[in-house]
């Protein structure tokens, strides 16, 4: 029940007759890409499932996705024993490289099980000419390239000057480690909540990458308040709803940071 590098072959992920075992059962693609439409995600994980003879599952790092570790317990309960998780990305993020080990041993070391065996493949970068063809296919394809001049000029919508009127800014880190511990469905969860609650008109939420307390996730930031908030389940996004954003006020039970409480840097 270890990590280590695959012993079978990475590049492509194919069976091959005769292997006697040394392939996959499963394979987890790992994505680190904030702002991926779910269209597009979609339309990726179909691309990747169809080109494999292998079941596959598209994970993004961060976002409204499944999280890493539901997707493993998932391969788990379908009755897949040996997961390849492949990190793809043009490239994909070094600092996510070099955590993923980290939380996939978590993870191992919460399941508990003897049985698995799970390797994290080295980046596609690294192992194959997808760059090189990238390039060769821009110039193949310079018949379908859209000429700049035809685009309308435009910068954005009219009124996008001022802020909105909100009086409270909540800041919900979606980050690759947030979402781990799944603040992705955070997002969701709270903003049904200020829904309920008839508090939609008092703040804007807006998701973020890592805000870097990763460790306090699933988290929201609170401003011009300045309080950083730790929101694990839902009882406590309906308490800091009703108590932060109704009656304004402080939640101290889950309140791990105050700005106002931290001495000014220079």
């Amino acid at each position: 029940m270890t990590i280590r590098s695959p012993q079978w072959p990475v590049t492509p992920v194919r069976p091959v007759p005769g292997a006697d075992g040394l392939q996959p059962d499963a394979v987890l693609f790992a994505i680190s890409q904030a702002n991926l439409s779910a269209g597009r995600f979609k339309a990726m994980a179909a691309r990747l499932e169809a080109a494999i003879a292998v079941p596959s599952v598209l994970v993004r790092l961060e976002g409204a996705s499944e999280s890493l570790p539901d997707a493993l317990d998932s391969l788990v309960a379908q009755g897949h024993r040996r997961i390849l998780i492949q990190p793809i990305g043009l490239p994909f993020a070094e600092s996510m490289r070099a955590w993923l080990p980290g939380a996939v041993g978590h993870w191992l070391e919460k399941t508990d099980r003897a049985d698995l065996d799970v390797a994290i493949g080295r980046e596609v970068l690294e192992t194959s000419d997808v760059l090189e063809r990238m390039a060769i296919a821009a110039l193949d394809n310079i018949e379908t390239a859209q000429p700049a001049t035809t685009a309308k000029t435009s910068l954005g919508k009219p009124g996008w000057e001022t802020p909105p009127d909100f009086s409270h800014h909540i800041l919900v880190c979606t980050g690759p480690r947030c979402h781990y511990r799944d603040a992705a469905s955070l997002v969701v969860a709270l903003k049904s909540e200020i829904s309920r609650q008839g508090a939609s008109g008092k703040c804007l939420t807006t998701r973020t990458g890592c805000m870097f307390p990763c460790n306090k996730g699933p988290m929201v930031a609170v401003y011009p308040r300045g309080e950083w908030y730790r929101l694990p389940d839902s009882e406590a996004v309906e308490g800091f709803v009703r108590s932060v954003i109704v009656e304004e006020t402080t939640l101290p039970e889950h309140l791990f940071f105050s700005a106002s409480a931290k001495p000014a840097i220079a």
